[in-house]
C-alpha cells in the first residue's frame, strides 16, 4: 500500500469495524486464558525504537492511569516504545540462540535496511476489538525497503517462519504501528473505548529512528540487537 491517504483510510476502516463490534458487545466477553505472545521467549523482528515524544508520553501515562492495576490490561511500558518494521518469527528463541542464527538473515537485512532511518508521521490511535494501536504513515523509502526486505525473505529459507508468524497472507502487512494496549479478553472495557472515542482524531505527531534487526520480547523491553542502529 503505497499511498499515504489509502493507508490512513485503512486505519479508519479498521477502527470503524471495531466500533461496530463494540456496539453489539458492551462487555469484555470471554477472558483469554492464553497470552497474546509467549512472554518468556524472544522473536526475531525488525523495527525502530524512537525517543518518547511528549504527546506519546502523555498518551502512555493516560492509558496506564486507565489500566489502574487491572490484571487484564497490558499497557506498553514507557521503556518499550517501538514501531515494527517487519516481524519475522513468533517468540521462539532464548538470548543464547543469537550466535546460532542463520547469517543469511543479516545479509538480507543489510541489503535492504542497513542504516535505514525511518520516519512514521501522522500518528493516530487505531482500535482493534481487544487492543489499541498507535499507527502512522511511513516515508516512501522505508515503505519500499520494507517491501523488498519482506519479499526476499519470502523467497528464502525463512519463509516457513514467516508463515508461522503471519499465516497465509500477502506480505508485508500494510500497518506501521505499535501496540499500546492488549486486553486479555475478547473486548476492551468501556473506559478504554471511551478514551479511544475521545482521542481517535488526535494527531500524535511523528517519530524517527534507525531500523534495527533484533531478538526482542513481545513488548520490546528486552532487545538484543543483531544489526542496525
Amino acid at each position: 500500500m503505497s499511498n499515504s491517504e489509502e493507508l490512513q483510510q485503512l486505519y479508519t476502516r479498521t477502527s470503524e469495524k471495531t466500533l461496530a463490534k463494540w456496539a453489539v458487545h458492551p462487555d469484555i466477553g470471554r477472558v483469554r486464558e492464553e497470552a497474546f505472545y509467549e512472554p518468556h521467549k524472544l522473536a526475531m523482528t525488525s523495527g525502530i525504537q524512537p525517543a518518547l515524544t511528549a504527546p506519546l508520553s502523555q498518551l502512555l501515562r493516560e492509558l496506564h492511569e486507565l489500566a489502574h492495576n487491572d490484571p487484564l490490561a497490558d499497557v506498553m511500558p514507557y521503556t518499550g516504545l517501538h514501531f515494527t518494521f517487519f516481524a519475522i518469527t513468533m517468540p521462539l528463541y532464548q538470548r543464547c540462540d543469537i550466535s546460532m542464527l542463520d547469517q543469511q538473515l543479516s545479509t538480507i537485512f543489510a541489503e535492504h535496511a542497513e542504516n535505514l532511518v525511518t520516519t512514521i508521521s501522522n500518528l493516530r490511535l487505531v482500535a482493534l476489538p481487544n487492543q489499541l494501536l498507535i499507527a502512522g504513515t511511513p516515508d516512501i523509502k522505508s515503505q519500499s525497503s520494507k517491501a523488498a526486505f519482506a519479499h526476499q525473505l519470502c523467497d528464502s529459507p525463512w519463509r516457513e517462519k514467516l508463515r508461522e508468524r503471519h499465516g497465509d497472507i500477502s506480505l508485508p502487512r500494510p500497518f506501521w504501528h505499535s501496540t499500546l494496549l492488549r486486553y486479555q479478553a475478547e473486548f476492551i472495557p468501556q473506559h478504554f473505548r471511551a478514551y479511544f472515542l475521545a482521542h481517535q482524531s488526535q494527531n500524535y505527531g511523528d517519530v524517527t529512528a534507525q531500523v534495527q534487526l533484533a531478538l526482542t520480547n513481545y513488548n520490546w523491553t528486552e532487545v538484543h540487537r543483531i544489526s542496525g542502529d
